[in-house]
């Protein structure tokens, strides 16, 4: 992404564009995302003229430096000619170890003991262009560590600062102030009630404090949500229908998600999340439904990200209810696939699962589908992908000082995201490596053509090993 050429994009997938075009100059070169990738979109980047003064920015309880392009152009173009010295070296290993071999010019490693990894993978790289410039790595062979694309579950234990110039890697480093659901809220709070960081990102950040439901983190803020919990049940006027979710701090998958509306039945082990439930979320034909987001971040400082323009309506399997009694039924109230899917069977005829016919499975559709039948029922399907991708936005650049920039790295985050009725999105969490379980033909065509999508576009360069 660094000082990709234009032509070398020229043979990449001709059903690719990008609904937000960039032009870029960097170091003398331009490329352009325009008719490029029409299944991403380009919905943020930095990497514009260079400016020539550097600018500094106070944090929380010291100032440093942030790199102007124009300097970060420098540091990246220092660093890669620190790599190509050591290329020959790197292959010289390679070479006394298996000769000239390998004729091919890319190759793929999966590092993960998930099967739904490293079998997608494998599948989505067999498809078009990649059926003929990826393989994937010979094991047994001494050369695991000369891979162009790894991929794996979790971070890999692996020194970043060792990689060269050919490597990624699908994963960054110190994410977790992103994708943990504690830590994600204090960065969001930290950046409502910083002027320094408010002013530092300007106009792009106003209203930050709207991305998410009501949140505190127990028991560090017992008190402040027990008083919280009690306004709002004042303002209810009903003891009742005062409905919070608690959520676990590192599970996913629905794993400990539970709703309360009486204090007294708060009990946890670890710590947790607690956040006000959305009483008012738009419906579709009486569900509650979320929305998987797919994010690709290319860089962190400076920051670049595109949003998969496919992704998955998620819906309860029984219709929408806010009454007491309901307040424990995880059919209505939570739309995770893990939990929904023990309900997949009994789905009445007239849900939109069913009604989707291809473009449904399990308890997903997809999300073109869904915006069709939004669109269709009067609602400004346009306006609510710009509110959504503008959410996706502001909460990467709530983290991204925090992310140092890893030239050989890229992420594909999940974000869930839930509308109200007057189609306010708001962020329920972001997902570090985001399920492949590929459980129905649905998953198998929308996952598929993600990790293709995404390798086409991340585009590892090529390296000749012979």
């Amino acid at each position: 992404i660094f000082s990709r050429e234009k032509s070398s994009l020229d043979g990449a997938n001709k059903n690719m564009t990008s609904s937000a075009p960039c032009n870029t100059a960097i170091s003398g070169e331009r490329y352009q995302f325009s008719e490029m990738y029409p299944s991403f979109a380009n919905i943020f980047t930095r990497f514009h003229k260079c400016s020539t003064s550097t600018r500094t920015v106070k944090g929380n309880s010291s100032s440093r430096v942030k790199f102007t392009s124009a300097e970060k152009t420098f540091e990246l173009g220092e660093c890669m000619m620190v790599q190509r010295k050591l290329i020959p070296a790197f292959l010289e290993i390679i070479e006394e170890t298996i000769g000239s071999n390998i004729e091919k010019d890319r190759f793929f490693r999966v590092s993960s003991s998930r099967e739904e990894v490293s079998s997608i993978l494998r599948d989505a790289l067999k498809q078009g262009r990649c059926a003929s410039s990826w393989e994937e790595l010979p094991s047994g062979e001494g050369i695991g560590a000369s891979w162009n694309l790894l991929w794996t579950w979790s971070r890999p234990k692996l020194d970043y600062d060792s990689l060269v110039i050919f490597q990624k890697i699908n994963h960054f480093r110190n994410v977790k102030g992103l994708t943990r659901k504690d830590l994600l809220k204090k960065n969001l709070q930290r950046f409502c009630t910083c002027a320094s960081h408010e002013a530092h990102k300007g106009k792009q950040l106003k209203n930050v404090s709207k991305l998410m439901p009501l949140t505190y983190v127990l028991p560090q803020e017992y008190n402040a949500f027990v008083a919280a919990f009690l306004a709002m049940q004042k303002i209810a006027g009903n003891k009742s229908s005062n409905f919070w979710i608690l959520k676990p701090v590192g599970l996913s998958r629905g794993r400990g998600i539970s709703l309360i509306n009486n204090i007294e039945d708060i009990s946890y082990a670890d710590p947790i999340v607690t956040q006000k439930y959305l009483l008012n979320p738009l419906l579709f034909l009486g569900y509650k439904f979320d929305l998987r987001l797919y994010i690709l971040v290319t860089s962190f400082n400076p920051l670049e990200a595109f949003i998969y323009k496919q992704g998955f309506g998620r819906f309860g399997t029984q219709k929408f209810s806010v009454n007491p009694e309901s307040i424990h039924d995880e059919r209505i109230h939570l739309t995770n696939s893990s939990i929904q899917q023990q309900y997949w069977d009994d789905l009445d005829p007239r849900h939109p699962v069913v009604l989707a016919g291809a473009n449904g499975g399990g308890n997903k559709v997809t999300l073109s589908w869904l915006f069709e039948k939004l669109k269709v029922q009067g609602f400004d399907t346009r306006k609510m992908w710009i509110r959504i991708s503008d959410l996706c936005l502001k909460t990467l650049l709530c983290v991204e000082d925090d992310i140092p920039h890893q030239p050989n790295a890229f992420e594909v985050f999940g974000f869930d995201v839930i509308f109200d009725e007057q189609l306010s999105p708001w962020l329920i969490e972001v997902n570090s490596s985001p399920s492949l379980a590929r459980e129905t033909d649905l998953d198998t065509r929308i996952k598929e053509d993600l990790i293709y999508d995404t390798v086409i576009l991340v585009n590892p360069p090529a390296f000749n090993r012979v």
